[in-house]
């Protein structure tokens, strides 16, 4: 009996596999569940990972991804995997790319399918509010500020002296700026010293600025402990000429690194570079700054819409706000507008940072409504701009450069000022942390109709 028994279990357990193993078998006719996963790997935005899979996975089978950059002519952006993630970086700026991914498997047809992936480029500020470099500076009007040598601390092949300061007073008031942005500003005035490595420059001896180093270049700064990295076409600190590679101003991708050591008080930067000689290795320049006084404009630093309601406002008269009123739901739905930043720098640079998107109108060209998403050009703070005040107007220049709300200006609408320039009445509270903002004349028809912006610092 235990035998029979025995018996119809194991014929059992056979009737009950054959089913089970025809459809296992079944599954694995085709390739089948094809899909995969698009994942965003850096701060940037343009690092991307494809995680392919299907159902049921196979290890066996070979996925290739195509990541779909039409700007690549050698399949540099074609990866192949058998499961794990392979990515790719695409390149700074914001754009729709089809990817596709192919699963072959030796005995089966190939298929494949797309996906469309928009890379959303956010350009990374630096951190740098409390970062001591924060200011403007300039060489020290002294003996020794100069001084180059073939070796660290030994500058054996030349030191300016006391004549140097009064010969080369253009050179010595020179600002070099570090904004609490990450841009970078040479600011040099009517004149400054030039060199016979420039062009159009038939001497040593003061005199205009000459492109690209002339301050008139966007650049950036970052800085470590110990290096200052400057980024820019023509950007530079104590000499133009001097980089990591030479001294004909043309430093490897508009980017020079200078060492640095900064005072205890935080008033004094000394500056080295090493790598221009490339007979000496270890020759070296020195450059010894000093920080200028603090700009002393109040509305210098960063500023925000207050996330409250009233913030935002627009009526037929001054202080009549009765055509709209921002409430508290527009504070919600409008996050991508209020974390947006306004930026008043002590040189007079003004930049809009706007992050990875902000609040969109059909009025812009791509923007089909009333909602968050990528900054579109102009209005999407890529472009240079300056601010100026009085006590009571803020006069902003620079295409597609605003405050509050990029469509209004003092002629319209349609964010596209006269001159790409917009002035604004503002008031300041006491304290120096409120600013409220007014501009009329953008209606025509109603010549006294208001905007009002209330912003924070």
């Amino acid at each position: 009996m235990k035998r029979l028994n025995k018996g119809i279990y194991i014929l059992s357990f056979l009737l009950l596999s054959i089913p089970f193993a025809c459809t296992e078998e079944e599954d694995f006719s085709i390739i089948a569940g094809l899909d995969f996963t698009v994942a965003t790997l850096n701060a940037e935005g343009t690092k991307t990972g494809v995680l392919p899979t299907t159902v049921p996975g196979d290890g066996r089978i070979v996925y290739t991804v195509d990541f779909g950059d039409p700007a690549v002519t050698d399949d540099s952006d074609v990866f192949q995997t058998s499961g794990p993630m392979v990515s790719y970086t695409y390149p700074a700026e914001s754009v729709t790319y089809t990817i596709t991914v192919t699963a072959a498997l030796d005995g089966k047809e190939d298929v494949s399918i797309t996906k469309e992936h928009t890379v959303v480029f956010v350009v990374e500020e630096p951190d740098t509010p409390d970062n001591p470099l924060v200011g403007t500076w300039k060489l020290a009007s002294e003996a020794g500020a100069l001084a180059v040598g073939e070796s660290p601390g030994n500058y054996n092949w030349w030191t300016s002296d006391s004549s140097v300061v009064t010969d080369r007073a253009c050179l010595f008031d020179d600002e070099y700026v570090f904004n609490a942005d990450g841009s970078f500003k040479n600011v040099l005035g009517a004149d400054t010293w030039l060199e016979p490595w420039q062009a159009g420059s038939p001497a040593e001896a003061c005199g205009a600025p000459i492109a690209p180093h002339d301050g008139s270049n966007a650049a950036t700064w970052e800085s470590t402990g110990s290096t200052i990295k400057i980024v820019g076409d023509g950007a530079f600190l104590g000499l133009s000429k001097v980089h990591n590679a030479g001294e004909d101003g043309n430093p490897t991708d508009d980017t020079i690194t200078y060492n640095y050591t900064l005072s205890d008080d935080g008033n004094t930067l000394e500056i080295t570079i090493q790598g221009f000689n490339a007979g000496v290795p270890a020759a070296e320049w020195y450059f010894k700054l000093v920080k200028q006084a603090t700009n002393t404009n109040p509305l210098v630093g960063t500023w925000k819409l207050a996330s409250e309601a009233g913030a935002l406002a627009v009526g037929e008269s001054p202080g009549n706000y009765n055509w709209w009123t921002s409430d508290s739901s527009v504070v919600t739905d409008r996050a991508c507008l209020f974390d947006d930043e306004y930026v008043f720098n002590a040189d007079g640079s003004f930049k809009n940072v706007l992050g990875a998107d902000t609040w969109l109108e059909p009025w812009q060209a791509g923007s089909p409504a009333e909602a968050c998403g990528a900054p579109i050009a102009p209005h999407d703070g890529s472009n240079a701009a300056t601010w100026e005040s009085t006590g009571s107007t803020i006069k902003i220049v620079g295409d597609g450069a605003f405050l509050g709300l990029s469509k209004v200006h003092n002629a319209g609408e349609d964010g596209n000022p006269t001159d790409d320039t917009i002035t604004y009445n503002y008031t300041l509270s006491d304290d120096g942390n409120t600013l409220e903002i007014t501009i009329q004349g953008f209606n025509a028809g109603v010549p006294a109709a208001e905007w009002y912006f209330k912003l924070v610092k």
